[in-house]
C-alpha cells in the first residue's frame, strides 16, 4: 500500500468545506471527511473509488 494509506486522516485548518474521502487502516475502508482546503495530509481522494483502488486490500 502506498505511504498515503498509512496516514491518519487530517482535515487542516481552513475554513473551506471540500468533501473528501480517506482511508481508514484499522477498518479497511474508506470513509466520507470534510476537508478543510489546506495542509491535511496524503490521505485524502476526491472521490471513494479512488480511496479504494488506491488502499483497499
Amino acid at each position: 500500500r502506498p505511504y498515503a494509506c498509512e496516514l491518519i486522516v487530517a482535515a487542516g485548518p481552513c475554513m473551506f468545506f471540500i468533501s473528501a474521502f480517506y482511508y481508514s487502516k484499522g477498518a479497511n475502508k474508506c470513509y466520507p471527511f470534510t476537508y478543510s482546503g489546506c495542509r491535511g495530509n496524503a490521505n485524502r481522494f476526491k472521490t471513494i473509488e479512488e480511496c479504494r483502488r488506491t488502499c483497499v486490500v
